[in-house]
């Protein structure tokens, strides 16, 4: 990690030399760092700082969400250019090892930054910060740090369920600003340290942040929770993080906090079926606010071009052909028969204009999952009514029975994720997390050399 951070210095000091200015992110939220911290509304910048670093094409603008990760998932059957490398788990080839380092580079950053604002809110002298903004900024920052590390865990690392998972050879866990070389760790140690931060934020946010029922906003900073890491996100977070590690327990805890906390209901129907909410609003936890995303998306699912679309009699199938579901009548289109493409992030009527920018990172849907899940083998009639709850949502014209077993259950759930996260990068995952010995629409065997992307060459022989 000694090199990224020097790489991340450097990067700094290029943009305005003896200014020494800190944040990698757009012109207009760049300052100077003797600067940067006299006032609350710097720390504030420096918070959206991290936020826009997360939209780069390079991470959630793209390839963490409907790009490289799900074509690794095999979410689309038709890829052109650089990705059908990454079609094939090519991973040793320059194309690809181009993108993965920029992911595993530009994540670095986005904690680098993180981190510095961090310290700065640690030892700063301010007499005070409007209401509670000093523990919403600071546990925002904190779900960041733990949110960026957990992909890269789970992304760089071997999954908790594989062979010897929780004592392999992880990545660098960050919390520092500084240039110093941060070791390796395994698995379970990164997994406790995003738990503590995860749970660090967890307490600053849970009396401040005004997502949570019975807390108000006090100021403008506060509106527009969605496209913060709330609250409700780390406790999502939380859950996804114990599912990974196996703790069901403490997974399920978290996921029906979520849930029964109401503040996310489904999508309603009238917003669906007039194809306005493609992105189900409502019921994204956390989400990306993403200018360019139809800019960024354009070339990838369209009449014209569909780069990244699936063949139709293969979308059908996994959709059980039940034509009604709302995420295939409303969420993809089939224009010349032999493929369907996703059309999520179709631009929609300027009246919607509110969240048509979004790119969904967290959504409810995942947490009823989750439940599900946790449920099997334990009481079989709420996990059936957690995974029907979605289903019902969607227009599944048919329940999954209580008689079900627990293996077609987690059958139903895992076809649910392919439904449900079409262009939103969760499906490749879900496979990782269960160490699935298949992936659908291939024949590769499932293993670490298909789970696990490559370390930069910088890290193995910098790092430790």
């Amino acid at each position: 990690m000694k090199r990224i951070y020097y790489i991340v210095i450097a990067m700094l000091a290029l943009h305005l030399g003896a200014c020494k200015k800190f944040l990698d992110v757009k012109p207009k939220t760049q300052v100077e760092s003797d600067v940067a911290f006299k006032d609350e509304s710097g720390y504030q910048n420096a918070l959206t700082g991290v936020y826009v670093k997360l939209t780069a094409k390079s991470l959630y603008g793209k390839e963490l969400t409907f790009g490289m990760i799900d074509v690794l998932g095999r979410q689309y059957s038709q890829i052109t250019g650089f990705y059908t490398n990454f079609n094939t788990y090519n991973y040793a080839l320059d194309s690809v090892k181009t993108r993965t380092v920029a992911v595993w580079k530009d994540m670095y950053n986005g904690i680098a930054n993180a981190n510095n604002l961090i310290e700065n809110l640690d030892r700063t002298d301010l007499p005070a910060f409007t209401g509670p903004n000093y523990n919403v900024i600071k546990g925002e920052a904190l779900g960041l740090r733990a949110f960026m590390h957990f992909d890269l865990l789970r992304l760089y690392a071997p999954a908790p369920a594989s062979a010897g998972g929780m004592d392999a050879l992880a990545i660098p866990y960050v919390t520092k600003f500084v240039t110093q070389n941060t070791p390796r760790t395994s698995v379970k140690d990164v997994i406790g340290k995003v738990i503590a931060d995860l749970n660090a934020a967890e307490a600053l946010l849970k009396t401040s942040d005004p997502i949570v029922p019975g807390n108000t906003v006090t100021n403008n900073y506060l509106r527009d929770r969605s496209y913060k890491f709330n609250y409700y996100a780390v406790k999502a977070l939380q859950a996804r993080v114990y599912l990974y590690a196996g703790d069901l327990v403490n997974a399920l805890k978290c996921a029906e906090e979520v849930i029964n906390s109401k503040v996310f209901p489904f999508a309603a129907v009238a917003n669906i079926t007039t194809g306005q909410d493609r992105v189900y609003n409502s019921e994204l936890i956390f989400s990306l606010n993403i200018n360019d995303l139809h800019t960024y998306t354009a070339s990838y699912f369209g009449t014209e071009t569909n780069r990244l679309a699936k063949l139709s009699a293969e979308y059908a199938a996994d959709f059980d052909g039940i034509g009604s579901d709302y995420r295939f009548l409303y969420l993809s289109e089939n224009p010349g028969g032999v493929y369907r493409y996703s059309t999520k992030y179709t631009p929609v009527a300027n009246s919607f204009i509110n969240f048509m920018y979004k790119m969904p990172v967290i959504r409810v849907s995942e947490m009823y999952y989750i439940a599900s899940e946790c449920l099997i083998g334990v009481d079989k009639t709420r996990a059936v009514a957690y995974l029907n709850a979605v289903r019902r949502a969607r227009n599944q014209t048919a329940d999954v029975a209580v008689t079900t077993s627990n293996q077609e259950l987690q059958n139903q759930i895992y076809r649910e994720y392919r439904r449900e996260f079409i262009a939103e990068g969760q499906l490749f995952y879900y496979y990782k997390r269960v160490n699935s010995p298949t992936i659908a629409y291939t024949a590769v065997v499932g293993s670490n050399a298909i789970y696990v992307l490559p370390l930069p060459e910088d890290e193995l022989k910098y790092g430790n």
